[in-house]
């Protein structure tokens, strides 16, 4: 089969909201041609071929916190029962797929001669991103052919082996299930799913921007909290500990700006996080100012709220996070971008917004005031409060297995939910468990 009428654009939708700098045209084919001889002579020996001899469950999440989401439900499922494609190097055969790429390039240079200005600019910025989604597309295909899918479990919606997967599942008929992995912004894709598992209605209420979801949607809260509740700890009534999560925006320099100013104010018990993929870390300043490192490879976020006795953040999913953990928590913008507030967090009260030095301090020594309140917090994750609030691994694990058995008609009565509409299901808050 070929792809050359494949709409990448469609499938990597989630690049027209995307901020992060991409190198030039040049670099980006310097780069194919590397990740081409790095996936032919010394990845491709690393794939390995997993057993078929399952029922037909897969669970596919490659990062760090897709696993983080899919793990509470993974460990509740009858072993021997599902795969679990888990790590982009040994279950995604990248050899075929930039192999496969490499004529399509004529396809993706005939979608630029005919895009409008705004296509052609999103072309250029990402162009091998787009022509290595040919390949992808195919392999994914051959992936969801070869170990004979029934169901397919996804922790993520919008990058690109995860959409060719979900593309390929809708023409193949295999039901999908989406397992809601971080707080989402407008311009998501659209909810392709059988299933969708989400936080709650600020989730939903983003997602419908791109249109009403093609399948059902359950607003379950978030199955990544589940860990959170052994987590939750008494805090210091006074500011000790201050944690400073730090994402792939942020300017080092207004970060160390930062740091000085807690510690000329008092605060010397600092912890810094930053994101996975953060790579501007000057560790030995870190470390020559005694300001500790939380690594989100070894460590988790919970792990790193619970040890702490107030966050600060620029935009990032991580505040939400801290609020269910009932830790104080406020945006400061540690960046040269303007806050654009994309999740919402400031509008809806989650989180307050500092604009200064002083009124963040004022936030710090009056941390009780900036909490939100709980009616705030069900409504970015549904689950707190009710008979499901730390037990959604459980229950999603359950849905899964009537699935597989063609049973889940039956779930909503018994596990607590009710359908108000014809795709949607909330919990049911009169459910006696």
């Amino acid at each position: 089969m070929r792809y050359s009428n494949l709409n990448v654009l469609e499938i990597n939708e989630i690049s027209r909201i995307v901020k992060e700098k991409q190198p030039s045209l040049f670099k980006q084919i310097c780069i194919f041609i590397g990740q081409l001889f790095y996936y032919t002579f010394i990845v491709h020996f690393k794939y390995k071929s997993l057993p078929v001899n399952y029922k037909g469950l897969v669970f596919f999440g490659v990062s760090l916190n897709n696993r983080r989401s899919l793990e509470p439900i993974i460990d509740k499922v009858e072993k021997d029962t599902y795969l679990y494609l888990n790590n982009h190097v040994t279950d995604v055969h990248k050899r075929r797929a930039w192999w496969h790429s490499i004529p399509y390039i004529f396809s993706l240079i005939k979608l630029y001669k005919k895009s409008n200005k705004d296509d052609k600019s999103l072309i250029i910025k990402y162009f091998t991103r787009l022509w290595t989604t040919y390949g992808l597309y195919k392999v994914a295909g051959e992936m969801l052919d070869k170990y004979n899918v029934k169901v397919l479990v996804l922790a993520n919606d919008h990058n690109d082996i995860n959409r060719c997967l979900i593309f390929n599942a809708l023409e193949r008929g295999i039901k999908t299930v989406y397992v809601q992995h971080a707080s989402v912004k407008k311009g998501f894709p659209r909810l392709d799913f059988s299933y969708s598992f989400l936080d709650g209605q600020e989730s939903l209420d983003k997602y419908l921007y791109a249109g009403k979801p093609n399948g059902e949607v359950y607003l379950s809260g978030g199955v990544r909290f589940d860990f959170l509740y052994d987590k939750i700890v008494k805090r210091n009534d006074e500011v000790k500990k201050i944690g400073v999560a730090i994402n792939m925006l942020d300017d080092f320099e207004k970060v160390k700006n930062l740091c000085v100013f807690l510690k000329n104010e008092g605060y010397n018990d600092l912890i810094l996080r930053p994101h996975p993929r953060y790579q501007h870390l000057d560790t030995e300043w870190l470390t020559k100012n005694n300001i500790t490192i939380s690594n989100p490879k070894e460590e988790s976020s919970f792990d790193f709220i619970a040890n702490i006795d107030f966050m600060i953040s620029n935009e990032s999913a991580i505040h939400l996070d801290a609020s269910i953990m009932y830790c104080p928590t406020v945006l400061y913008n540690m960046s040269d971008n303007i806050v654009l507030d994309d999740y919402n967090f400031v509008k809806n009260n989650l989180v307050k917004l500092a604009e200064s030095n002083l009124e963040l301090l004022n936030f710090i020594k009056n941390k009780n005031e900036i909490m939100p309140s709980k009616a705030i917090l069900q409504f970015y994750n549904a689950s707190s409060g009710s008979h499901l609030e730390g037990k959604l691994g459980d229950t999603i694990a359950i849905f899964l297995n009537m699935l597989c058995q063609g049973e889940e008609n039956q779930f909503d009565k018994k596990y607590g939910f009710v359908k108000e509409s014809d795709i949607l299901h909330k919990i049911d808050d009169s459910f006696a468990s």
